[in-house]
């Protein structure tokens, strides 16, 4: 399987070169109404992916479980679908939760301001004012987006594989230097090893499914690493039955042979009055 990961500006015609990639490899393309239409199997519904999809959430969202189920959902189809089969992933932090993959081309499209503000004044059939509108609240969002789920600067290039300017390039020029890109960098063994690490991903999703969602332990800031049967759980609770039975739900995924436990325990201080 052959992952591409396509971070684009507004007005790049990013969406465009990312549905004819797709078809050239043969699989889906991963974008907004793809997880609309998968979000119902992970308990989400469309109007947690439209709160939380590609912006940085509201002070009042930021502090809501929907966050937390969100980017479950996000994981859980990304890791599922990328172990089908070749597909392309439009942006939603795919370069960084997939980057870690060898089978995995991260892409970034771009243009100049001035052009994206036009073309997307055509494509809304709207004022250059509206359009600038739109072009400045796009990209504070997808910058918000990274920043806040991710830690990651949206802005930087450096997290790319190769960096696409449609100024210069149309969307059938930029899709075929992706393909020869995936021609070249992404071998036999690589797309073997990629698989590897995805069916450990999956399993590290399913515990912490069962962990914080089916269960739901309060276990803060929870991280699960899988290799080779083993799964390693990190986080934080204020009780040792809750840290048990964190290792205990783990066990009980298919795939799991080994169980180590690291969440920390801590419990709060008694408050004394002075």
């Amino acid at each position: 399987m052959i992952i591409v990961c396509i971070a684009r500006e507004m007005g790049s015609f990013g969406d465009e070169i990312g549905q004819k990639v797709a078809g050239m490899l043969g699989g889906p393309l991963l974008d907004k109404a793809f997880f609309e239409k998968r979000c119902s199997e992970f308990g989400a519904d469309a109007k947690t992916l439209e709160r939380y999809d590609e912006k940085k959430p509201g002070f009042f969202a930021s502090f809501s479980a929907d966050q937390d189920l969100y980017l479950h959902m996000l994981k859980g189809v990304l890791f599922q679908e990328a172990l089908k089969s070749s597909c392309v992933v439009l942006g939603r932090g795919g370069n960084y939760l997939l980057k870690p993959l060898p089978n995995c081309l991260r892409i970034k499209v771009v243009a100049p301001r001035e052009l994206r503000i036009a073309r997307v004044a055509t494509h809304f059939n709207c004022t250059e004012e509206e359009a600038t509108k739109k072009v400045n609240q796009s990209d504070r969002d997808r910058a918000g987006f990274h920043h806040y789920h991710f830690n990651l600067d949206w802005r930087d290039n450096s997290a790319y594989h190769a960096i696409l300017n449609t100024e210069c390039l149309d969307v059938e020029n930029a899709a075929a230097i992706i393909k020869n890109l995936c021609d070249r960098l992404i071998t036999p063994a690589a797309e073997q090893t990629g698989a590897t690490m995805l069916k450990n991903r999956i399993i590290a999703q399913e515990i912490a499914k069962k962990i914080l969602f089916e269960k739901e332990l309060s276990i803060q800031f929870l991280e699960v690493q899988c290799k080779e049967g083993k799964a390693t759980l990190f986080g934080v609770t204020g009780s040792e039955v809750l840290c048990r039975q964190a290792k205990e739900a783990a066990q009980e995924i298919e795939g799991v042979k080994e169980v180590e436990n690291r969440i920390q325990v801590i419990r709060e201080q008694p408050f004394r009055r002075m």
